[in-house]
């Protein structure tokens, strides 16, 4: 049985790879341009930002358009659903008022003290906002990133 493997890094956004300025060429300097260029050498990359906050619809739209037809993005799932403290200011605005109340006193919320509603529609958030990379074939993995 064959299988392919994939090797990539952690974002094409990465700091450490854009400030040691050994790998992309001087004239890339925008995200969309660092992107471009990253899929010319690499098949597959770790969307990383999707910790931090949701992905959203627009982006993977614009990223599969960035990249070639075989092109694959392994997602990190948000924060929130691998038991990390999620900075309110991290969910969509519209769910904060309600998460609010669950916070503690740094402001962070935890998935466990979310009300099922808010669980769901942060699901439903993070699925359409890689509907776009499942519908053009690019989504590879999606990798939980668990705390200690």
């Amino acid at each position: 049985m064959a299988a392919n493997v994939l090797v990539g890094t952690a974002s094409w956004t990465d700091p450490t790879l854009i400030k040691c300025k050994c790998f992309y060429p001087e004239d890339v300097k925008t995200p969309e341009e660092r992107l471009r260029f990253y899929a010319s050498q690499f098949p597959v990359v770790e969307v990383d930002s999707s910790f931090y906050s949701l992905p959203t619809f627009n982006n993977s739209m614009l990223w599969t358009q960035r990249t070639p037809p075989n092109f694959v993005f392994d997602v990190k799932l948000f924060r929130a659903f691998t038991m990390h403290q999620t900075p309110l200011s991290a969910l969509p605005a519209d769910l904060r008022d309600e998460a609010e109340p669950l916070a503690t006193k740094t402001a962070n919320v935890y998935y466990k003290e979310l009300s099922e509603e808010i669980k769901d529609t942060l699901w439903q958030k993070f699925d359409e906002g890689i509907a776009p990379l499942k519908s053009a074939g690019k989504l590879g993995y999606l990798l939980f990133q668990l705390p200690p």
